[in-house]
């Protein structure tokens, strides 16, 4: 966890110098803020692999293409926090960060810490290389997270099937598209549960409008969420005006 803390007075000063507001005025506003949490999602460029597992499998396209010469990045605009991008990264390369910012003793706390994430499994279901078109550049190497390709470049190409896991790295990067990759994605540990409040439910639909993946829709008693589509991003829980939708994370004795 990271941890750094800033004398009010000086966060008060720096905003009135960037904003031009009178000093006063933006003290009263930072003393009655209450604290402030948010999620981050990041990739690290240089653990980025170019699978392009992340693309693939982000529900609301809020992340690019990856290639070789630039990794994956987030789309913030886009990005609703699901986590499934994390939850599929077989090389730990995304990352979701909590922040919280929040006063003590005149002071502004900024806290910034790693959220432990838990992975999908991601297997190897069948391997294809077309040899005869191989230029044995070597690229595929330099980018396979479990060294099971050993290229000689220009003269050979071997991979160990057994250290293999079918990221999909090598064909992504591959400049003449010689090898062909099938994988098997287990399904994503979301490790959480969401409930509606029909009784409280006003109907405005807020929900139904918000969710990126059309999980909820409109019944006569109120609004029904789809489990199986729903992703967890926790939108329709934020815009619901009589908070009649909660969503809860499970232990491993709520999952029994």
């Amino acid at each position: 966890m990271i941890t750094i803390k800033k004398p009010v007075k000086k966060v008060i000063s720096n905003i009135s110098d960037d904003l031009g507001f009178d000093k006063e005025e933006i003290r009263k506003i930072v003393k009655e803020t209450p604290n402030i949490s948010e999620r981050y999602i990041y990739v690290f460029p240089k653990r980025c692999i170019r699978c392009g597992l992340c693309y693939e499998e982000c529900p609301v396209d809020a992340i690019t293409k990856p290639s070789i010469r630039k990794p994956a990045e987030i789309i913030p605009e886009k990005c609703v926090k699901c986590e499934i991008c994390a939850k599929t990264c077989p090389v730990n390369a995304i990352e979701v960060l909590e922040g919280k910012v929040y006063l003590e003793n005149e002071g502004v706390i900024y806290k910034l810490k790693e959220t432990e994430i838990q992975h999908r499994t991601v297997r190897l279901v069948k391997y294809d290389i077309d040899l005869e078109n191989c230029i044995k550049c070597g690229v595929c190497q330099r980018y396979c997270p479990t060294n099971a390709i050993h290229v000689v470049r220009r003269k050979s190409f071997d991979v160990n099937l057994d250290l293999c896991v079918g990221c999909k790295a090598c064909e992504n990067v591959c400049p003449k598209k010689v090898i062909k990759v099938q994988n098997e994605l287990g399904e994503i540990p979301f490790n959480k549960d969401i409930t509606v409040d029909n009784d409280t439910c006003i109907k405005c639909l807020s929900c139904v409008d918000e969710c990126p993946v059309n999980a909820i829709k409109e019944i006569k008693e109120g609004v029904e969420i789809n489990k199986s589509s729903c992703i967890f991003c926790g939108r329709c829980e934020k815009v619901c005006p009589v908070h009649a939708i909660e969503i809860k994370k499970l232990n491993n004795k709520n999952k029994e």
